[in-house]
Protein backbone atom coordinates (compact mmCIF):
# COMPACT_ATOMS: atom_id res chain seq x y z
CA UNK A 1 0.00 0.00 0.00
CA UNK A 2 3.08 1.97 0.49
CA UNK A 3 4.27 1.83 -3.11
CA UNK A 4 0.98 2.71 -4.46
CA UNK A 5 0.58 5.37 -2.37
CA UNK A 6 3.43 6.93 -3.03
CA UNK A 7 3.38 6.38 -6.55
CA UNK A 8 -0.13 8.11 -6.86
CA UNK A 9 1.77 11.12 -4.80
CA UNK A 10 4.72 11.22 -7.60
CA UNK A 11 1.67 11.21 -10.31
CA UNK A 12 -0.35 13.92 -8.34
CA UNK A 13 3.11 15.87 -8.32
CA UNK A 14 4.13 15.44 -11.34
CA UNK A 15 0.63 16.25 -13.00
CA UNK A 16 1.05 19.96 -10.76
CA UNK A 17 3.97 20.81 -12.11
CA UNK A 18 2.55 20.05 -15.83
CA UNK A 19 0.01 22.35 -14.82
CA UNK A 20 1.05 25.34 -12.68
CA UNK A 21 2.91 28.31 -14.16
CA UNK A 22 6.57 27.05 -14.29
CA UNK A 23 8.27 29.09 -12.04
CA UNK A 24 5.52 28.85 -9.11
CA UNK A 25 5.33 25.12 -9.68
CA UNK A 26 8.84 24.41 -9.67
CA UNK A 27 8.90 25.84 -6.07
CA UNK A 28 5.94 24.35 -4.94
CA UNK A 29 6.72 20.84 -5.82
CA UNK A 30 9.96 21.34 -4.00
CA UNK A 31 8.78 22.07 -0.62
CA UNK A 32 5.59 19.20 -1.25
CA UNK A 33 8.26 16.75 -1.55
CA UNK A 34 10.23 18.00 1.64
CA UNK A 35 6.75 17.33 3.41
CA UNK A 36 6.35 13.75 1.99
CA UNK A 37 9.67 12.84 2.88
CA UNK A 38 9.70 14.15 6.34
CA UNK A 39 6.46 12.36 6.72
CA UNK A 40 7.88 8.81 5.71
CA UNK A 41 5.32 9.15 2.35
CA UNK A 42 8.60 8.61 0.05
CA UNK A 43 11.75 7.21 0.97
CA UNK A 44 14.88 9.34 0.92
CA UNK A 45 15.82 8.03 -2.41
CA UNK A 46 12.78 8.94 -4.27
CA UNK A 47 12.97 12.14 -2.68
CA UNK A 48 16.67 12.92 -4.18
CA UNK A 49 15.24 10.87 -7.53
CA UNK A 50 12.09 13.58 -7.52
CA UNK A 51 14.00 16.74 -6.13
CA UNK A 52 17.13 16.04 -9.23
CA UNK A 53 13.88 16.02 -12.07
CA UNK A 54 12.48 19.22 -11.05
CA UNK A 55 15.35 20.53 -10.89
CA UNK A 56 16.42 19.70 -14.21
CA UNK A 57 12.74 20.44 -15.19
CA UNK A 58 13.36 24.12 -14.07
CA UNK A 59 16.96 24.43 -15.72
CA UNK A 60 15.38 23.43 -19.07
CA UNK A 61 11.69 25.73 -18.48
CA UNK A 62 14.67 28.78 -17.82
CA UNK A 63 16.51 27.62 -20.97
CA UNK A 64 13.27 27.60 -22.84
CA UNK A 65 12.01 30.72 -21.75
CA UNK A 66 15.35 32.34 -22.69
CA UNK A 67 14.87 30.88 -26.37
CA UNK A 68 11.19 32.14 -26.21
CA UNK A 69 12.42 35.50 -25.25
CA UNK A 70 14.88 35.82 -27.54
CA UNK A 71 12.60 34.66 -30.67
CA UNK A 72 10.29 37.32 -29.80
CA UNK A 73 12.88 39.71 -29.60
CA UNK A 74 13.56 39.16 -33.23
CA UNK A 75 10.23 38.44 -34.37
CA UNK A 76 9.60 42.02 -32.93
CA UNK A 77 12.98 43.51 -34.90
CA UNK A 78 11.81 41.76 -38.20
CA UNK A 79 8.15 43.15 -37.78
CA UNK A 80 9.06 46.45 -37.45
CA UNK A 81 11.68 45.86 -40.66
CA UNK A 82 8.76 44.74 -42.35
CA UNK A 83 6.81 47.73 -41.75
CA UNK A 84 8.86 50.25 -42.78
CA UNK A 85 9.69 48.97 -45.86
CA UNK A 86 5.61 48.34 -46.77
CA UNK A 87 5.03 52.08 -45.67
CA UNK A 88 8.22 52.85 -47.77
CA UNK A 89 6.36 50.88 -51.05
CA UNK A 90 3.31 52.55 -50.41
CA UNK A 91 4.58 55.80 -50.58
CA UNK A 92 6.89 54.96 -53.71
CA UNK A 93 5.06 56.01 -56.77
CA UNK A 94 4.63 53.19 -59.22
CA UNK A 95 5.99 53.19 -62.79
CA UNK A 96 4.27 50.56 -65.25
CA UNK A 97 5.02 50.02 -69.12
CA UNK A 98 2.02 47.72 -69.56
CA UNK A 99 0.83 47.59 -73.04
CA UNK A 100 4.35 49.39 -74.17
CA UNK A 101 3.04 52.29 -72.64
CA UNK A 102 5.78 54.58 -69.99
CA UNK A 103 2.67 55.59 -66.94
CA UNK A 104 3.69 56.57 -63.90
CA UNK A 105 1.25 57.11 -60.79
CA UNK A 106 1.82 58.70 -57.36
CA UNK A 107 1.23 56.26 -54.22
CA UNK A 108 -2.31 58.28 -53.39
CA UNK A 109 -3.37 57.68 -57.09
CA UNK A 110 -3.99 61.86 -57.28
CA UNK A 111 -1.19 62.23 -59.92
CA UNK A 112 -0.89 60.31 -62.96
CA UNK A 113 1.88 60.74 -66.08
CA UNK A 114 1.78 58.85 -68.90
CA UNK A 115 4.07 59.73 -71.90
CA UNK A 116 4.35 58.53 -75.41
CA UNK A 117 4.41 59.29 -79.09
CA UNK A 118 3.77 57.85 -82.68
CA UNK A 119 5.98 57.32 -85.83
CA UNK A 120 4.11 57.01 -89.28
CA UNK A 121 6.71 56.71 -91.97
CA UNK A 122 5.06 56.56 -96.09
CA UNK A 123 5.79 55.74 -99.35
CA UNK A 124 3.69 56.49 -102.42
CA UNK A 125 3.84 56.63 -106.21
CA UNK A 126 1.36 57.74 -108.22
CA UNK A 127 0.12 57.17 -111.78
CA UNK A 128 -1.53 58.61 -115.16
CA UNK A 129 -3.04 62.40 -114.62
CA UNK A 130 -2.22 62.32 -110.45
CA UNK A 131 1.23 62.31 -112.03
CA UNK A 132 4.35 60.01 -112.31
CA UNK A 133 5.89 60.46 -109.65
CA UNK A 134 6.56 58.62 -106.38
CA UNK A 135 7.72 59.66 -103.04
CA UNK A 136 8.60 58.79 -98.91
CA UNK A 137 7.78 61.04 -95.66
CA UNK A 138 7.55 61.16 -92.47
CA UNK A 139 3.49 61.09 -92.31
CA UNK A 140 3.34 62.20 -88.40
CA UNK A 141 5.51 61.53 -85.54
CA UNK A 142 4.25 63.05 -82.40
CA UNK A 143 5.65 63.26 -79.25
CA UNK A 144 2.44 63.92 -75.84
CA UNK A 145 2.45 63.65 -72.07
CA UNK A 146 -1.06 63.39 -70.82
CA UNK A 147 -2.14 62.78 -67.21
CA UNK A 148 -4.47 63.37 -63.98
CA UNK A 149 -3.71 66.16 -61.51
CA UNK A 150 -5.90 66.26 -57.78
CA UNK A 151 -8.05 63.14 -59.17
CA UNK A 152 -10.61 65.84 -61.44
CA UNK A 153 -8.03 67.03 -63.14
CA UNK A 154 -6.86 65.91 -66.90
CA UNK A 155 -3.86 67.52 -69.33
CA UNK A 156 -2.45 67.25 -72.64
CA UNK A 157 0.05 68.52 -74.04
CA UNK A 158 0.99 67.03 -77.84
CA UNK A 159 3.60 68.79 -80.22
CA UNK A 160 3.56 67.09 -83.83
CA UNK A 161 6.15 67.08 -86.73
CA UNK A 162 5.16 66.55 -90.51
CA UNK A 163 5.97 68.32 -93.75
CA UNK A 164 9.25 69.26 -92.39
CA UNK A 165 7.25 71.49 -89.99
CA UNK A 166 6.81 71.45 -85.91
CA UNK A 167 3.28 72.48 -85.21
CA UNK A 168 0.91 72.16 -81.89
CA UNK A 169 -1.55 69.56 -81.92
CA UNK A 170 -3.34 69.57 -78.55
CA UNK A 171 -2.81 71.67 -75.04
CA UNK A 172 -5.51 71.97 -72.59
CA UNK A 173 -6.69 71.08 -69.61
CA UNK A 174 -10.24 69.18 -68.51
CA UNK A 175 -12.38 69.13 -65.28
CA UNK A 176 -13.74 66.27 -64.49
CA UNK A 177 -15.18 66.93 -61.25
CA UNK A 178 -18.94 67.07 -62.45
CA UNK A 179 -20.84 64.16 -62.57
CA UNK A 180 -22.85 64.88 -65.83
CA UNK A 181 -20.22 66.95 -67.82
CA UNK A 182 -16.13 67.26 -68.89
CA UNK A 183 -15.13 70.55 -69.08
CA UNK A 184 -12.13 71.11 -71.37
CA UNK A 185 -10.40 74.64 -72.53
CA UNK A 186 -7.52 75.22 -74.54
CA UNK A 187 -6.44 73.87 -78.26
CA UNK A 188 -8.43 70.26 -79.33
CA UNK A 189 -10.24 68.74 -81.37
CA UNK A 190 -14.21 70.29 -82.27
CA UNK A 191 -17.01 67.92 -82.14
CA UNK A 192 -17.30 67.07 -86.00
CA UNK A 193 -18.04 63.75 -87.69
CA UNK A 194 -16.99 60.08 -86.49
CA UNK A 195 -14.07 59.87 -88.92
CA UNK A 196 -12.41 63.52 -87.28
CA UNK A 197 -12.93 62.06 -83.95
CA UNK A 198 -11.30 58.93 -84.48
CA UNK A 199 -7.50 58.94 -84.25
CA UNK A 200 -5.50 58.29 -86.62
CA UNK A 201 -3.39 55.57 -84.79
CA UNK A 202 -7.15 53.64 -85.62
CA UNK A 203 -8.74 55.01 -88.79
CA UNK A 204 -9.00 52.03 -91.20
CA UNK A 205 -7.63 53.96 -94.47
CA UNK A 206 -4.29 55.40 -94.62
CA UNK A 207 -5.99 58.69 -94.87
CA UNK A 208 -9.32 60.09 -94.18
CA UNK A 209 -11.97 60.34 -96.59
CA UNK A 210 -12.13 63.66 -99.01
CA UNK A 211 -15.13 64.46 -96.38
CA UNK A 212 -13.04 65.42 -93.41
CA UNK A 213 -10.79 67.42 -95.62
CA UNK A 214 -14.04 69.46 -96.85
CA UNK A 215 -14.98 69.63 -92.98
CA UNK A 216 -11.44 70.78 -91.79
CA UNK A 217 -11.13 73.59 -94.99
CA UNK A 218 -15.12 74.65 -95.31
CA UNK A 219 -16.29 74.33 -91.76
CA UNK A 220 -13.03 75.55 -90.10
CA UNK A 221 -13.18 72.55 -87.73
CA UNK A 222 -10.86 70.59 -86.65
CA UNK A 223 -8.58 71.13 -83.55
CA UNK A 224 -8.77 74.69 -82.80
CA UNK A 225 -8.31 77.03 -79.41
CA UNK A 226 -11.50 76.79 -77.51
CA UNK A 227 -13.98 75.31 -74.44
CA UNK A 228 -16.00 72.03 -75.11
CA UNK A 229 -18.54 70.83 -72.85
CA UNK A 230 -18.50 66.63 -73.08
CA UNK A 231 -21.36 64.20 -71.87
CA UNK A 232 -21.67 60.65 -71.89
CA UNK A 233 -23.80 57.68 -71.09
CA UNK A 234 -23.24 53.54 -71.45
CA UNK A 235 -24.64 54.22 -74.80
CA UNK A 236 -24.62 57.87 -75.57
CA UNK A 237 -22.61 61.09 -76.29
CA UNK A 238 -23.50 64.90 -76.58
CA UNK A 239 -20.75 67.88 -76.68
CA UNK A 240 -20.59 71.16 -77.87
CA UNK A 241 -17.87 73.65 -78.39
CA UNK A 242 -16.96 77.29 -78.87
CA UNK A 243 -13.44 78.19 -80.29
CA UNK A 244 -11.25 80.66 -81.80
CA UNK A 245 -8.75 80.11 -84.95
CA UNK A 246 -6.04 78.37 -83.01
CA UNK A 247 -2.82 78.76 -81.62
CA UNK A 248 -1.59 79.03 -85.18
CA UNK A 249 -3.10 82.58 -85.76
CA UNK A 250 -1.07 85.68 -85.71
CA UNK A 251 -3.54 89.08 -86.10
CA UNK A 252 -2.68 92.86 -85.69
CA UNK A 253 -4.17 94.85 -82.93
CA UNK A 254 -7.06 95.71 -85.61
CA UNK A 255 -7.85 92.41 -86.13
CA UNK A 256 -10.39 90.21 -85.14
CA UNK A 257 -10.08 86.26 -84.46
CA UNK A 258 -12.56 83.99 -86.69
CA UNK A 259 -14.84 82.04 -84.57
CA UNK A 260 -17.16 79.29 -84.26
CA UNK A 261 -19.19 76.70 -82.53
CA UNK A 262 -21.00 73.67 -82.51
CA UNK A 263 -22.00 70.62 -81.58
CA UNK A 264 -22.19 66.32 -81.93
CA UNK A 265 -24.48 63.86 -80.10
CA UNK A 266 -24.06 59.88 -80.35
CA UNK A 267 -26.09 56.82 -79.64
CA UNK A 268 -25.15 53.29 -79.46
CA UNK A 269 -28.79 50.98 -79.94
CA UNK A 270 -26.76 48.34 -80.01
CA UNK A 271 -23.51 48.63 -77.64
CA UNK A 272 -21.88 44.71 -77.32
CA UNK A 273 -17.93 44.17 -77.27
CA UNK A 274 -18.05 42.69 -80.79
CA UNK A 275 -21.73 43.74 -81.78
CA UNK A 276 -22.94 47.23 -82.14
CA UNK A 277 -24.97 50.11 -84.16
CA UNK A 278 -23.88 53.65 -84.20
CA UNK A 279 -25.93 56.67 -84.89
CA UNK A 280 -24.54 60.70 -85.02
CA UNK A 281 -24.91 63.55 -85.91
CA UNK A 282 -23.02 67.02 -86.29
CA UNK A 283 -23.54 70.76 -86.25
CA UNK A 284 -20.92 73.72 -86.83
CA UNK A 285 -21.43 77.25 -87.54
CA UNK A 286 -17.98 79.32 -88.88
CA UNK A 287 -17.76 83.15 -88.73
CA UNK A 288 -15.30 84.38 -91.00
CA UNK A 289 -14.23 87.92 -89.00
CA UNK A 290 -12.09 91.57 -90.63
CA UNK A 291 -14.26 91.48 -93.87
CA UNK A 292 -15.07 87.93 -94.52
CA UNK A 293 -12.20 85.09 -95.80
CA UNK A 294 -11.56 84.60 -99.82
CA UNK A 295 -12.01 80.85 -99.78
CA UNK A 296 -10.88 78.52 -102.99
CA UNK A 297 -10.63 75.38 -101.98
CA UNK A 298 -8.76 72.05 -103.08
CA UNK A 299 -7.86 68.66 -101.84
CA UNK A 300 -6.00 66.20 -102.74
CA UNK A 301 -6.67 61.92 -103.72
CA UNK A 302 -6.99 61.06 -99.97
CA UNK A 303 -3.30 60.89 -100.61
CA UNK A 304 -0.34 63.05 -98.51
CA UNK A 305 2.27 62.88 -100.93
CA UNK A 306 -0.13 63.78 -103.55
CA UNK A 307 1.46 66.60 -105.95
CA UNK A 308 -1.78 67.72 -107.18
CA UNK A 309 -5.44 68.70 -105.42
CA UNK A 310 -7.84 67.45 -108.31
CA UNK A 311 -10.44 68.34 -106.53
CA UNK A 312 -11.75 72.36 -105.98
CA UNK A 313 -14.23 74.67 -105.57
CA UNK A 314 -12.48 76.89 -107.77
CA UNK A 315 -12.15 80.53 -106.45
CA UNK A 316 -15.58 81.16 -104.71
CA UNK A 317 -14.63 84.88 -103.14
CA UNK A 318 -15.56 86.48 -100.11
CA UNK A 319 -17.37 84.47 -97.35
CA UNK A 320 -19.04 85.93 -94.41
CA UNK A 321 -20.02 82.68 -92.52
CA UNK A 322 -20.74 79.05 -93.01
CA UNK A 323 -22.18 76.09 -91.85
CA UNK A 324 -21.49 72.56 -91.69
CA UNK A 325 -24.00 69.46 -90.88
CA UNK A 326 -23.32 66.12 -90.40
CA UNK A 327 -24.78 62.73 -90.10
CA UNK A 328 -22.87 59.44 -89.20
CA UNK A 329 -23.81 55.75 -88.92
CA UNK A 330 -21.53 52.98 -88.35
CA UNK A 331 -21.93 48.86 -87.13
CA UNK A 332 -19.48 46.64 -86.10
CA UNK A 333 -20.45 42.92 -86.28
CA UNK A 334 -18.09 40.36 -85.67
CA UNK A 335 -15.29 40.62 -88.02
CA UNK A 336 -16.96 42.87 -90.04
CA UNK A 337 -18.09 46.73 -89.94
CA UNK A 338 -19.62 49.42 -92.03
CA UNK A 339 -18.97 52.91 -91.21
CA UNK A 340 -20.96 56.01 -93.82
CA UNK A 341 -20.63 59.40 -93.30
CA UNK A 342 -22.40 62.83 -95.94
CA UNK A 343 -22.10 65.96 -94.93
CA UNK A 344 -23.18 69.69 -96.70
CA UNK A 345 -21.93 73.08 -96.10
CA UNK A 346 -23.30 76.21 -97.25
CA UNK A 347 -21.68 79.29 -97.16
CA UNK A 348 -22.45 82.99 -97.20
CA UNK A 349 -20.93 85.27 -99.32
CA UNK A 350 -20.01 88.73 -98.30
CA UNK A 351 -20.55 90.46 -101.21
CA UNK A 352 -24.03 89.04 -102.40
CA UNK A 353 -26.41 87.40 -99.92
CA UNK A 354 -28.39 85.88 -102.22
CA UNK A 355 -29.03 82.12 -102.58
CA UNK A 356 -27.50 82.02 -106.10
CA UNK A 357 -24.07 83.22 -105.04
CA UNK A 358 -24.27 81.42 -101.33
CA UNK A 359 -21.94 78.52 -102.33
CA UNK A 360 -22.69 75.00 -101.32
CA UNK A 361 -21.18 71.74 -101.04
CA UNK A 362 -21.82 68.00 -100.21
CA UNK A 363 -19.66 64.90 -100.15
CA UNK A 364 -20.12 61.50 -98.47
CA UNK A 365 -18.37 58.06 -97.71
CA UNK A 366 -18.55 54.41 -97.71
CA UNK A 367 -16.37 52.20 -96.16
CA UNK A 368 -16.10 48.27 -94.84
CA UNK A 369 -13.75 46.09 -93.58
CA UNK A 370 -12.86 42.43 -92.94
CA UNK A 371 -11.32 40.95 -90.27
CA UNK A 372 -9.95 37.63 -91.79
CA UNK A 373 -8.33 36.58 -88.26
CA UNK A 374 -11.68 37.23 -86.60
CA UNK A 375 -10.61 40.28 -84.54
CA UNK A 376 -13.37 43.15 -84.35
CA UNK A 377 -12.93 46.65 -84.51
CA UNK A 378 -12.62 48.31 -81.14
CA UNK A 379 -16.22 50.80 -80.66
CA UNK A 380 -16.76 53.10 -77.66
CA UNK A 381 -20.08 54.03 -77.30
CA UNK A 382 -19.42 56.24 -73.81
CA UNK A 383 -17.07 57.94 -76.74
CA UNK A 384 -18.79 57.84 -80.01
CA UNK A 385 -15.73 57.02 -81.50
CA UNK A 386 -13.61 54.01 -82.87
CA UNK A 387 -10.54 52.75 -80.85
CA UNK A 388 -7.19 49.97 -81.06
CA UNK A 389 -7.42 47.10 -82.83
CA UNK A 390 -5.56 44.27 -80.60
CA UNK A 391 -4.98 40.98 -82.06
CA UNK A 392 -5.78 37.66 -80.94
CA UNK A 393 -2.26 36.66 -81.46
CA UNK A 394 0.59 38.85 -81.01
CA UNK A 395 3.58 38.48 -83.33
CA UNK A 396 7.04 37.70 -81.12
CA UNK A 397 4.58 35.87 -78.66
CA UNK A 398 4.02 33.25 -81.01
CA UNK A 399 1.35 34.56 -83.19
CA UNK A 400 1.02 35.74 -86.68
CA UNK A 401 -1.16 39.12 -85.50
CA UNK A 402 -4.71 40.53 -87.16
CA UNK A 403 -5.26 40.80 -90.91
CA UNK A 404 -7.86 43.25 -92.26
CA UNK A 405 -9.37 44.11 -95.93
CA UNK A 406 -10.90 47.36 -96.19
CA UNK A 407 -12.84 49.03 -99.02
CA UNK A 408 -14.09 52.73 -99.52
CA UNK A 409 -15.88 54.59 -102.13
CA UNK A 410 -15.89 58.39 -101.05
CA UNK A 411 -17.59 61.49 -103.71
CA UNK A 412 -17.56 65.07 -103.45
CA UNK A 413 -20.00 67.44 -105.32
CA UNK A 414 -17.68 70.62 -104.82
CA UNK A 415 -19.66 72.74 -107.74
CA UNK A 416 -20.93 75.61 -107.44
CA UNK A 417 -22.41 78.25 -110.71
CA UNK A 418 -19.03 77.12 -113.21
CA UNK A 419 -16.87 76.88 -110.55
CA UNK A 420 -15.86 73.60 -108.98
CA UNK A 421 -15.97 69.96 -110.15
CA UNK A 422 -17.25 66.48 -108.32
CA UNK A 423 -15.48 63.63 -108.18
CA UNK A 424 -15.01 60.15 -106.52
CA UNK A 425 -12.43 57.48 -104.87
CA UNK A 426 -12.53 53.94 -104.66
CA UNK A 427 -9.90 52.93 -102.37
CA UNK A 428 -8.99 49.17 -101.10
CA UNK A 429 -6.63 48.59 -98.24
CA UNK A 430 -4.85 45.89 -96.42
CA UNK A 431 -3.95 46.31 -92.83
CA UNK A 432 -1.44 44.30 -90.83
CA UNK A 433 -1.71 44.92 -87.02
CA UNK A 434 1.46 43.11 -86.14
CA UNK A 435 1.28 43.74 -82.27
CA UNK A 436 -1.69 46.20 -80.69
CA UNK A 437 1.00 48.97 -80.87
CA UNK A 438 2.82 48.15 -84.60
CA UNK A 439 0.70 47.73 -88.00
CA UNK A 440 1.52 48.18 -91.69
CA UNK A 441 -1.29 49.05 -93.90
CA UNK A 442 -0.88 49.10 -97.89
CA UNK A 443 -3.95 50.82 -99.67
CA UNK A 444 -4.11 51.54 -103.43
CA UNK A 445 -7.06 54.03 -105.08
CA UNK A 446 -8.56 54.82 -108.11
CA UNK A 447 -9.32 58.39 -108.79
CA UNK A 448 -12.35 60.44 -111.49
CA UNK A 449 -12.30 64.25 -111.42
CA UNK A 450 -15.31 65.33 -113.56
CA UNK A 451 -14.79 68.62 -114.76
CA UNK A 452 -17.41 69.19 -117.28
CA UNK A 453 -18.73 72.08 -115.42
CA UNK A 454 -15.07 73.93 -116.06
CA UNK A 455 -14.65 72.88 -119.43
CA UNK A 456 -11.06 71.47 -118.35
CA UNK A 457 -10.22 67.49 -118.95
CA UNK A 458 -11.18 65.04 -116.58
CA UNK A 459 -8.55 63.52 -114.06
CA UNK A 460 -8.54 59.96 -113.64
CA UNK A 461 -5.44 58.40 -111.53
CA UNK A 462 -4.02 55.91 -109.37
CA UNK A 463 -2.46 55.78 -106.45
CA UNK A 464 -0.78 52.95 -104.75
CA UNK A 465 0.77 53.80 -100.82
CA UNK A 466 2.16 51.86 -97.60
CA UNK A 467 2.90 52.78 -94.14
CA UNK A 468 4.79 51.59 -91.06
CA UNK A 469 3.59 52.91 -88.18
CA UNK A 470 3.89 52.19 -84.32
CA UNK A 471 2.63 53.96 -80.93
CA UNK A 472 3.92 54.00 -77.47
Amino acid sequence: MKLTTSSLLVAVTLLGAAVMPAQANNDAMLELLKVLRDQGTITEQNYQLLVNAANADKQASAETNAKVAQVEATTAVTEEKVAQVTQKVEEAPSVSLQGGHLKMKSADGEFTTQIGGRVMLDAATFSDDLGDESGSEVRRARLFMTGKMYNDWDYKFQIGYAGNKVSMKDMYISYNGLDSARLRVGNHKMPLGLEQQTSSKYITFMERSILTGVQEDAGEAGRAMGISSFSHGDNWTAAVAAHLEGTTSALDFDDNEDWGWGGRVSFAPIAEKTQNIHLGASFHHQEYENNGRDLGLSFRPEAHLSPVKPFTTGNIGTMDDGNAYGLEAATVWGPFSLQTEYAYFALNSAADNTASNDPDFSTWYLMGSWFITGESRNYAANKGEFGRVKPHNVVGQGGTGAWEVALRYSEADLENGDLGNTGDITTIGLNWYATPTIRFMANYNWTHVDNDNTGEEDVDGNVLQVRGQVDF
